[in-house]
Parts: C-alpha cells; structure tokens; sequence
C-alpha cells in the first residue's frame, strides 16, 4: 500500500510502498510496479531508492511524464486516495528485484556518482546502505568516500537536496565518520533561477578539462571544481557510476574514456532510464 508521498517540486516526487512480504534486494537494483486500477493493469520498473535494511518499504524518486501511462495514474488523486485507504480494485504490487548497477564489494576505491534527474534514485540506496552499515559496525567497516554529482535543471527539482547536504555537513564536522560525502549539485538552467548561487551547467560538464574555459579575474566556481575533479580522479584511485538521461550517462563514458577510464572496469553505467 502506498505509505507515503512527498512532492519535491511540480510533477516530482517520492513514493513510499510499505509491502505484505519482504522484498530483499542489493542497492542500485530497481523492481517492477503493477498498478491495477479500473480492470486495467500498467508495469513500470523504478530504481529503488530506499536502504536494502528494510525490506518490506520501497522508496521511488518518479518524474511526471506526460504520455506515461504509470506515472499520470501516480499523479490522480482518485488513484492515490485509493491505493492509501486500500479500496477494491486498486492496488499495487511488485516484482524483482532486477539489475546488475551494483557496488561492487571487492572494488576498494573512492566512488564518484553522477546523476541527472530522478537518476540520482539508485545512489540514494547505495549511499543510504553505505551510512547504515558504517553506523552499525564501526569497527568492521572500512572507510568509504563518495562524491555525488546531481545535475537538475532547476534548483527546485534537486530531490533529496537537504538529505545530502546533511551528509555532506556531518562529514566535514565529523571526520572518523566510516562514510564521507562531497555533494556537488549543479543546475542547467540557473537564468531561471536568480537566486541560486551554486554550480551552474550539467552534471558531467564538471569532469571536463576546465583548460580551454575562458580566464577572468574571479575564476568562476564551476572551473574551480573541475579542476579540483580533473586532478583528483584517477582510475587507480576512483570508480564512477552514472545513471541518469542517456545523454548525461554517454557523456560521462566520453569525458571519462578521454582521460584514460575504461567503461564497465572504471565506468559503471545504469543501462534503463525511468
């Protein structure tokens, strides 16, 4: 049954499904949702954005899409009103879990997550796991450091912003923490936004060479990080997963095969956009 449902912004939002029987899954995998409303039956597979330790709720970071047959019955309130109260003939069940964008337990080195839109969903799970298990074992667990880069095209539309720059903050006050984030969201379309003062242009914009970028006496905030970026990240040192809009995830593979990532051993990508 539908448990819960937070709007970030116009036409996104997460959604909470408490399940009858526990689902196990991996962080990163997505599972299949069967809306059944009306006689009539839509599937639709979502990254799962919740930890793997509660196996009985699944999270989902979904995006409005007007000719979606799934996501318009997840903006009807009728729907929603329905699947929260539990009334016959509208339910929701789910299948899997599916997918293979795993983190892989063997692989030692720093993790860079980039993500465009609602492809930040599988990171949450990975990030959110990696926090719990790091909590609950301290002495057990090696240190992991992450850096996420979430692109959006305004800053309204930066999902689970205040989440991760929570994480961000406790790993700056907090040094022996077993995890350490680096947020780094970024926003295509700032012209719409005066009042956002962060990064500016599209996620993997900020693993490029910062070389040819015009000079200026006030070096601009997004040169700074990709050059920080460009010296730091190295294939012996850093894995990197994106997921996201297929133009952001083959731009990734680009930048980074320039620089001397291999895709599949260095550069992970989720093959399925939602």
């Amino acid at each position: 049954m539908l448990k819960g449902r937070t709007e970030v912004a116009p036409g996104l939002a997460i959604f909470r499904f408490e399940l009858a029987r526990e689902m196990p899954f991996k962080a990163g995998q997505h599972a299949t949702l069967w809306l059944t409303h009306g006689g009539r039956t839509v599937p639709r597979p979502y990254s799962i954005a919740s930890s793997p330790r509660n196996s009985k709720m699944l999270e989902f970071y979904i995006n409005l899409v007007s000719e979606g047959q799934m996501t318009l019955s997840l903006w009807d309130h009728e729907i929603l009103l329905a699947l929260e109260t539990r009334q016959p003939g509208t339910s929701v069940e789910f299948t899997g879990p599916k997918g293979r964008f795993m983190l892989d337990p063997a692989d030692e080195r720093d993790l860079v997550f980039v993500a465009s839109g609602t492809g930040l969903a599988p990171f949450m799970s990975m990030i959110r796991s990696l926090d719990e298990e790091g909590a609950a074992a301290p002495a057990g667990t090696r240190p992991r450091r992450v850096c996420i880069v979430h692109g959006a095209s305004l800053p309204v539309y930066l999902g689970y912003h205040q989440e991760l720059s929570t994480l961000m903050h406790d790993s700056l006050r907090h040094p022996a923490r077993r995890l350490a984030v680096t947020y780094l969201p970024t926003v295509s379309r700032p012209h719409l936004d005066s009042a956002w003062g962060g990064l500016k242009g599209r996620a993997e914009y900020l693993l490029e060479d910062p070389g040819d970028a015009p000079r200026s006496a006030l070096p601009k905030l997004e040169d700074c990080v990709r050059g920080l970026l460009l010296t730091m990240l190295r294939p012996e040192t850093h894995v990197v997963y994106a997921c996201g809009h297929p133009g952001t995830v083959d731009n990734v593979v680009r930048i980074l095969s320039e620089r001397g990532f291999q895709a599949d051993r260095d550069i992970k990508r989720e093959e399925y956009y939602p």
